[in-house]
């Protein structure tokens, strides 16, 4: 079960380039309440992903986000010993 945790301290990445990003104290919550996302159904299994960052779009000042909430992980069967992979 996932359990409630501090917006604050959800992941942020850029989905262009991958690099984590830092917002200033309370930016995610205000983006959050912004976009009509209640920050208390956020948990641990959630990440928010931006479209560009400062990094890979230089000169951008604004930038669409979403919420994504990774599934939990699956195990893939390993081929039996001897067994062809492709």
């Amino acid at each position: 079960m996932a359990k409630k945790m501090d917006p604050e301290l959800i992941y942020v990445e850029c989905a262009q380039c991958g690099h984590p990003l830092l917002w200033a104290a309370g930016d995610t919550t205000r983006i959050l309440l912004g976009a009509g996302i209640d920050p208390a159904s956020l948990d641990e299994t959630c990440m928010i992903v931006s479209e560009g960052c400062p990094r890979c779009s230089p000169g951008e000042k604004v930038f669409s986000t979403h919420v994504v909430r990774l599934a939990a992980e699956t195990t893939v069967p390993r081929p039996a010993s001897g067994a062809a992979i492709n």
